[in-house]
């Protein structure tokens, strides 16, 4: 609340730092410190103030950036001089993901999937890149390689793979075992389980901060998957909550960072890659999807930019979006065509990245 002109500011005290951290975000994210539970001490005496964060990251940038933030906010709010401590979350938790004293470990609840092998994202900067079309034919491509691959659509802003994989109608089939979890439906050899299937009638735009981390932690480890050796996850377009709430449920092998040869595309596409890095998810490399209809080597320099492999170019192709609607991916009507041999490329290399090494062609028959 402002004050008079003239009139002192109110004082410094713990509450109005806390809420003043209410407004300072994540680094790369919309969510503030608070709300994801980081802010583990707040004081004042006088126009001094002392913060304490307990955090745990990969990124050696994110504490300082960090710091940063919060200093500069709070000397906005009025105080002279800010300290800022950053800890490592304890070892010990009274109960799961929780510190002492209450306060949240974002990664202490992180799981691992018992019958997953590798999950691999599939994110990007902005929308309409072709991002779910690729996740679709990435996952098809590596089950024809002979990988076990499993789909999570976990875009819960616009679910597409219901109709990228002919499944629209998924919500009338989808049931739950004794226990509670998800049963995967079937499409076209993979297992599927989609947001799409159960959002109904409520407009996903309503959801936000807590909302959204607690849906995708719960999707995202109550699934009754078979065994496989990949899921693949289409994440939402952007950088926003449901990257950093998978990150923080389960352990995420690698990403794959979508982007079109136009430069906007690509601008985003790199701030993708950085939210994946800053997250401690390595990335695998970029696809260039729609390559000659709007240019070219995009996805080269976002590659080079983030210092990873561009893993293929995807020609255009307007077939592709023909098939996509029918719910009949270009893997499956034209497997031998020339889109669908540049994601067996892809598929290859990103198969290679997570260990295996690709088989000879011959040996696919």
């Amino acid at each position: 609340m402002a004050h008079s002109a003239g009139s002192p500011a109110p004082a410094l005290d713990a509450d109005r730092i806390l809420a003043a951290l209410r407004e300072v975000p994540y680094p790369g994210m919309t969510r503030d410190l608070v709300s994801f539970g980081l802010v583990d001490h707040a004081s004042a005496c006088g126009t001094l103030a002392k913060v304490r964060l307990a955090l745990r990251t990969a990124d050696p940038a994110i504490p300082g950036a960090l710091t940063d933030a919060v200093t500069a906010r709070l000397q906005a709010l009025g105080a002279t001089q800010v300290t800022v401590e950053i800890v490592d979350p304890p070892a010990a938790h009274p109960g799961p993901g929780t510190k002492h004293g209450g306060v949240a470990d974002p990664w202490g609840d992180q799981v691992r999937l018992g019958r997953v092998r590798h999950v691999v994202a599939v994110g990007a900067g902005k929308g309409g890149v072709g991002k779910s079309t690729v996740a679709v034919n990435l996952a098809l491509a590596l089950a024809r390689g002979g990988l076990r691959t499993g789909l999570l659509d976990a875009d819960i802003y616009g679910p597409s793979l219901p109709v990228l994989l002919g499944l629209e109608d998924g919500a009338r089939h989808a049931r739950m075992t004794p226990e509670r979890h998800l049963v995967p439906l079937t499409a076209h050899g993979l297992p599927l389980i989609s947001f799409g299937f159960f959002l109904g009638d409520q407009s996903p735009a309503v959801w936000r901060g807590p909302m959204v981390s607690k849906a995708v932690r719960q999707f995202a480890r109550g699934v009754a998957w078979p065994e496989l050796d990949v899921l693949v996850v289409d994440l939402p377009p952007g950088t926003g909550d449901v990257p950093l709430s998978l990150a923080q449920s389960i352990e995420v092998s690698g990403a794959v960072v979508v982007t079109q040869p136009a430069r906007l595309a690509a601008v985003e596409a790199a701030k993708a890659g950085r939210m994946f890095q800053k997250l401690g998810i390595p990335v695998l490399g970029v696809v260039e999807n729609m390559t000659g209809a709007f240019g070219h080597g995009a996805g080269r320099d976002v590659a080079e930019g983030l210092g990873v492999p561009c893993l293929g170019r995807v020609p255009f192709d307007p077939e592709v979006v023909i098939e996509g609607d029918a719910g009949t991916p270009t893997a499956v009507t034209r497997p031998n065509g020339v889109v669908a041999r540049a994601f067996a490329v892809i598929a290859d290399r990103v198969a290679e990245s997570l260990g295996w090494r690709e088989e000879p062609v011959e040996s696919r028959a």
